[in-house]
This record gives C-alpha cells, sequence and structure tokens, in this order.
C-alpha cells in the first residue's frame, strides 16, 4: 500500500480546524512544526496540534524542523502524535533523539534536507522506522521539486534495511509521484495537489492509486 499523507501547513491556515475535517476520512495528517531558526517559516506549534484533536481523528506525523526536537516529543505524544521525524541536521545526538521517541510509544523518523547526503542516514536507519527525505531545496510551498531527488530516493532503497520506509516531501505533484513510487518511495507529502482540489479526500484515493499503480509496475 502507498500512503500520500496530506500535508496541512499547504491548505487554508486560517481555517486549519475545517481543513482538517475536510481529508478526515483519508485516515492521515501531516504535521510540519517549524520554530522560524532551523527552517526559515513558522507553522504549528504544539497547541495548535492539541486543538486539532477537536476536527480529526487521524493518525497525526510530525516533521520536527526545529532546532531543539527532543524537547517537543513529549508534549506531542499527549496531544496524540503517533510518528515524529526529526532531522539529522539540528539533532546533536540522533540516536538519543530517535531513542526517546520510540520509548514514548512513537514511531521514530529521520529526516533529511535536499543537500544532506543520504549516505549520512545510514548509521541511524536501523533505530528510525523511516526516513524523509526533503525533494526540494526547502520545505515551503513554491519551491520546486528537485529531479536528482529520484536518484536519492534509489540510494537510500538500496542503502537502508528493507524494514525502513522510505517518504518523500517536496514540490511532490502529480506528474513526479509515479516516478518517486517507483524508484522506491512508500509515502509522500503532498499539499497544494491535495487541498486545491473539489473533494480532497477523493483526490488522496486517486494519487494513492496512482503511486501504488507505480510501485507494482516497477516491483521495488
Amino acid at each position: 500500500m502507498f500512503l500520500i499523507l496530506p500535508s496541512l501547513a499547504s491548505s487554508n491556515l486560517a481555517a486549519l480546524g475545517e481543513q482538517a475535517a475536510r481529508v478526515r476520512s483519508a485516515g492521515y495528517l501531516h504535521l510540519d512544526i517549524e520554530d522560524g531558526n532551523f527552517s526559515p517559516g513558522i507553522t504549528f506549534g504544539p497547541d495548535t496540534v492539541k486543538l486539532l484533536r477537536d476536527y480529526t481523528d487521524a493518525e497525526l506525523d510530525a516533521h520536527l524542523m526545529v532546532t531543539d526536537p527532543e524537547s517537543y516529543i513529549e508534549e506531542l505524544r499527549d496531544y496524540g502524535v503517533r510518528s515524529i521525524a526529526v532531522h539529522l541536521e539540528s539533532s546533536r545526538y540522533p540516536s538519543r533523539a530517535l531513542n526517546k521517541i520510540c520509548q514514548a510509544g512513537m514511531r521514530p523518523g529521520l529526516a533529511l534536507n535536499y543537500k544532506t547526503p543520504v549516505a549520512e542516514a545510514v548509521p541511524y536507519a536501523d533505530l528510525a522506522e523511516y526516513v524523509l527525505l526533503l525533494t526540494n531545496e526547502s520545505d515551503c510551498a513554491g519551491i520546486k521539486f528537485k529531479p536528482y531527488s529520484l536518484d536519492r530516493v534509489m540510494e537510500l532503497r538500496r542503502l537502508a534495511p528493507a524494514g525502513c520506509e522510505i517518504w518523500v516531501d517536496g514540490g511532490v505533484t502529480p506528474e513526479n509521484l509515479p516516478l518517486l513510487a517507483a524508484a522506491g518511495a512508500d509515502r509522500a507529502v503532498m499539499g497544494r495537489a491535495v487541498f486545491s482540489a473539489a473533494d480532497p479526500a477523493a483526490r488522496i484515493r486517486e494519487l494513492a492509486a496512482l503511486a501504488a499503480a507505480a510501485k507494482e509496475e516497477s516491483h521495488v
């Protein structure tokens, strides 16, 4: 199964609860937590995550683009987050952060910026249930997908343990989604392609089917 993770940061930020409800049937919701220091943007904090629970019972995953990721883990767990990805570039002790997520009862993930060599994730791949590869140079709306990301996905697929999932995030479109799936990705974070649709939940199903077909055909 290939999963599409709708990114709430690319929805109408003036109506977050309504936007979360629009994709409730998809079962998943991706949250970018940015502090304005590690990444240039500022998006959601833990308090916003807590309030979202009034609008959705979806499985939440958090992508921590912050300078002190370990300080967020327990609070996000208490607010119902099931998976957390911490950046290799922001964690002084990646192994400790990943273990802390696991000990808190959540799925640990390791995120890599586009310019970080994929091989740098390999020493931590046994501790991470998934690696989140940024497929553009900044996790901000409007930054285009980098085609070399396909090579990065294939490289990680070769190097990572068999049970480690590959998630992709950044500039993913209906056009490049099948290519990413065929290269070895297991989940894709998508924002505008989902929330711009009249029926976002139906759009997610269409995109997931498109990616699954490409993945099956490639035999990855």
